[in-house]
């Protein structure tokens, strides 16, 4: 089973989410579940309720998660490496946008700028897990076959959804059933067809 107390990237999706449910701490679920948390500065940027910008600028000055910020803390051989490998991550969404839109497929609105900058600097400082809902996340990983380098191998990089966060979380004992069933509902509240299905399928994983 892939090692979650190493690095680990959150985005913005997750980190609203979070936020929004009041029942429990989610935060805390996060940093129970998870090692080394890193926000990318383009996921901290798309956070625009000012409460939940304001909570997470807390744990990063207090020290409790970190800002990966690239040009401070990247030395200038680094840098350029990393924008290499932003260049390449936005062509690779660049081409899966076109050849959905040429399927007829419907596309997001939205620019994926910190879902990019994040798979970039995954490969950077060898993060192997992205917390995201976003599943182009997850697409372009395994069209793109990106990894991470370590002593013993290539790792590929890995996408755990709200799905599978209330899931781990459950199986580590750091939630009650309950508790992660109420938060993934939640987070599918507006749609209750869709919310229905989503419940189903993870309480098929609870066992």
């Amino acid at each position: 089973m892939t090692n979650r107390t190493n690095k680990v990237f959150i985005d913005s999706n997750m980190l609203m989410f979070a936020a929004e449910f009041q029942k429990a701490d989610v935060f805390e679920w996060m940093d129970q579940l998870y090692g080394e948390i890193y926000i990318h500065q383009e996921v901290l940027n798309e956070l625009i309720l000012s409460s939940i910008k304001s909570k997470i600028e807390t744990f990063l000055s207090t020290g409790r998660w970190k800002l990966f910020e690239p040009r401070i803390i990247l030395s200038e051989l680094e840098f350029a490496i990393y924008q290499e490998r932003l260049s390449d991550v936005k062509d690779a969404f660049s081409q899966m946008r076109l050849t959905a839109i040429e399927a007829g497929e419907r596309v997001k609105s939205t620019t994926d700028l910190g879902e990019i900058a994040t798979l970039a600097a995954c490969m950077m400082i060898g993060a192997q897990i992205i917390c995201s809902n976003d599943f182009d996340i997850r697409k372009i990983v395994e069209q793109e076959d990106y990894c991470i380098s370590t002593d013993e191998a290539d790792l590929p990089i890995i996408q755990d959804s709200a799905e599978d966060f209330c899931f781990y979380c459950y199986k580590n004992e750091i939630a009650s059933r309950r508790d992660v069933r109420k938060f993934f509902g939640h987070i599918f509240r507006e749609t209750p067809d869709v919310r229905k299905q989503k419940i189903e399928q993870l309480d098929k994983r609870l066992g």
